[in-house]
């Protein structure tokens, strides 16, 4: 391998050091032709002038093709005063076409100019183009003397012509059998054009330049201009080169020019007229407007300002609602609405001018290492409330679910981007005006709802007292029962995340309007059969039922101000009515359990006792499992056990062990015989545990019960 390798080395330095020999020639050639050209000893006129620059483009065009600009100048030392000459001649040549022109007239002459023909050395406007393509990609200092000269401007003029191009005929392809046909000619104009420009603005002069000239505003009415089919590949290259403006040539000065101009408003108002363009062009044209407007915010808070008092953001706003009212969406106009809704959010981040977190939260509950998060980078925190009011405005119109979910998503991901963006926010009452509506939205818009606001807690650490308010509301509204249980979900998912949300859910009215709930639960279970209770769990009003009972065991568990504020809400009677109840006498019974063990439980020992007595004989295990709460009751602190006392509960056991006599015969149910059996046996288990470690009770059931057992 070495030794071919040895044998092929020579041959291929060779071949490249002839080609280098070449490219020196052709360089030193092209550096004497231009001398010539300067320093000819005869006058030459214009056209002899113009004839010897077309003669060194080829050469020229051969030679630095691919050459870097620093290349270009060592090798070129006059590469900068031939770069005057080639763009005074372009500019010359398109003058020469367009003047006293109409604008289709015009547009058709420079095109067939600068189009390539058959042999691209001899096609002088192509040839001219490519030549100031090559050198645009060269030193700034080319790029300023193209913009002395006018070559941005004109070449703007230019495109602004292209819109008013007639279409192009197909017959005459197969007549003249030509290299190229007008498409594919038209395709490769375009393609050189739009890069000249693009480099040529990727620079600050031009910008200034078109400015001046007052030809930057051709730009903004050519992007949201309509035009026939076959053109509107101009209108993307306008886009193309305004979007490299914006990164690249915005001072002061231009943004300036814009405001005078009213370009923003030029831009709203082309594109409110335009009924005729597809979705998704004007999609295309907002996105070219919002990257001004994004770039632009970067120097001056102006533009934004301009595109507000024009009415854009309204404008936005009618679009999207315009769009979702389609009958029948195109994959087009899906993809218009998403793209439109993303850059709306992308926008919210935009702004010259900082907005400051007004947020004062002076509420007495902050969850544990809760900190106002500070207003970071810019690029990340909102400094736009105008496009974020877009988002929420049309959320609150639609109803349709594809939407409803992307501006949910935007939200969610302009909370996410920066911890402030919340509290920037609040101001808005966002997750309180959508709650309002929420009831109305489908399944998946309510399960991204209701995400963010856990978010707010979950990432956030922040106890949202406002937006839990609206969670009542929704909640005691009842608009829809599934979109009440994924609200009671939420609610108790805070719950089970801290013990803080028992005493928030009080002071907010959040526990009252669970009672409200409990009541409306008690009163389904009074309209269903009693023996088909157990069964009817899958009800969804039964599954809400059961929630409520959820997150009232959490809230009144060692919580005396809750108890306090449930029993005076009607809490209390409402749920010892619910024990007779069988489907969920477990639950309620804890939640009784809960009320006798806090403060001011007498009342409810004794309701529990009464409903003891008041169950049938059929009721026998209902009893049990009332009696088996009692005894836990008991074992649960010394003031239970004298509440016990106090509310004659060793009469309320005695009456039940006398209710057993003659129960316990031969022919008694086997079933039912252990079923008493196992009544007796609780019912002196809580006569033991009432007396077990409390001499108080044991000396009164002696005193006044003994007797019935001697």
């Amino acid at each position: 391998m070495s030794i071919r390798k040895a044998k092929m080395n020579p041959i291929a330095s060779s071949s490249e050091e002839d080609d280098n020999n070449t490219r020196q020639l052709g360089i030193m050639h092209m550096r004497k032709l231009f001398g010539e050209f300067v320093h000819s000893k005869e006058t030459l006129i214009d056209k002899d002038k113009e004839f010897r620059i077309y003669n060194m483009l080829p050469l020229f065009t051969k030679m630095f093709d691919a050459c870097s600009p620093k290349e270009m100048i060592d090798k070129f030392p006059d590469v900068l005063q031939f770069c005057l000459h080639v763009s005074k001649l372009m500019v010359t040549e398109i003058k020469r076409r367009g003047s006293n022109q109409s604008t289709e007239a015009a547009s058709k002459k420079i095109v067939e100019f600068l189009e390539i023909d058959e042999n691209e050395e001899t096609s002088n406007g192509w040839m001219l183009l490519t030549t100031i393509n090559i050198m645009s990609a060269g030193d700034k200092s080319l790029i300023q003397i193209m913009t002395n000269v006018s070559i941005p401007s004109t070449l703007v003029k230019c495109l602004y012509l292209f819109f008013d191009l007639p279409e192009m005929s197909e017959e005459v392809e197969n007549i003249n059998k030509r290299k190229f046909t007008s498409k594919e000619r038209r395709i490769l104009l375009q393609k050189l054009f739009v890069q000249v420009l693009v480099r040529l603005c990727s620079h600050p002069y031009p910008a200034d330049e078109l400015a001046r000239m007052d030809d930057l505003s051709l730009l903004f009415s050519a992007i949201t201009s309509q035009c026939p089919p076959y053109n509107v590949i101009w209108r993307k290259s306008a886009a193309e080169v305004l979007t490299t403006l914006s990164r690249h040539g915005l001072t002061n000065q231009v943004v300036d020019y814009l405001h005078n101009k009213g370009c923003m408003s030029l831009c709203v108002d082309n594109m409110q007229r335009s009924s005729q363009l597809q979705p998704l062009e004007v999609v295309e044209m907002v996105v070219s407007v919002f990257c001004f407007l994004k770039d632009s915010s970067e120097v001056s808070q102006i533009l934004l300002d301009d595109f507000k008092s024009c009415q854009g953001y309204l404008f936005l706003v009618d679009f999207l609602i315009k769009l979702d009212q389609e009958d029948q969406k195109s994959p087009d106009t899906e993809a218009a609405i998403r793209n439109l809704v993303l850059m709306t959010a992308s926008l919210c981040i935009c702004g010259y001018n900082e907005l400051k977190v007004t947020f004062n939260n002076n509420s007495l509950f902050q969850m544990q290492g809760f900190k106002m998060p500070q207003i970071s980078a810019r690029g990340t925190c909102v400094r736009n409330l105008h496009a974020f009011q877009v988002l929420q405005t049309v959320f609150l119109k639609s109803d349709n679910t594809s939407l409803c979910c992307i501006i949910l998503d935007a939200v969610s991901s302009v909370y996410h981007s920066d911890n402030a963006n919340y509290f920037i926010l609040e101001s808005q009452n966002t997750l309180c005006q959508f709650s309002e509506v929420i009831h109305l939205k489908s399944v998946p818009v309510r399960e991204r709802f209701f995400g963010l606001l856990e978010f707010i807690v979950f990432q956030l650490n922040f106890v949202p007292c406002k937006e839990l308010i609206s969670l009542s509301l929704l909640l005691k509204s009842n608009h829809s029962i599934d979109c009440s249980i994924l609200c009671m979900k939420t609610l108790l998912n805070l719950l089970k995340h801290s013990n803080l949300f028992c005493d928030v859910y009080r002071e907010v009215g959040v526990l009252e309007v669970f009672v409200n709930c409990l009541k409306k639960y008690k009163s389904l279970l009074e309209t269903v059969p009693f023996e088909s209770n157990s069964n009817s769990t899958k009800d969804p009003t039964l599954v809400l039922g059961e929630m409520i009972l959820d997150a009232l065991m959490i809230l009144l568990s060692g919580n005396n101000s809750n108890a306090t504020v449930f029993r005076d809400s009607g809490g209390s009677k409402c749920i010892h009515d619910m024990i007779r109840f069988e489907s969920c006498s477990n639950s309620v019974l804890k939640i009784v359990k809960e009320m006798i063990v806090n403060t001011g439980g007498d009342d409810d020992m004794l309701r529990l006792l009464e409903a003891m007595q008041v169950a049938t004989t059929q009721q026998t295990r209902l009893k049990i499992t009332i009696l088996k709460s009692l005894v836990s009751c008991l074992r649960d602190s010394h003031r239970t056990r004298t509440i016990f006392r106090k509310v004659n509960g060793f009469s309320h056991l005695i009456k039940t062990i006398e209710s057993l006599k003659g129960v316990f015969t031969d022919k008694a149910d086997k079933n039912q015989y252990q079923t008493f059996l196992q009544l007796l046996y609780v019912v002196c288990q809580a006569l033991t545990t009432a007396m077990r470690f409390e001499p108080a009770n044991a000396k009164f059931f002696q005193q006044e019960f003994c007797i019935i057992f001697s």
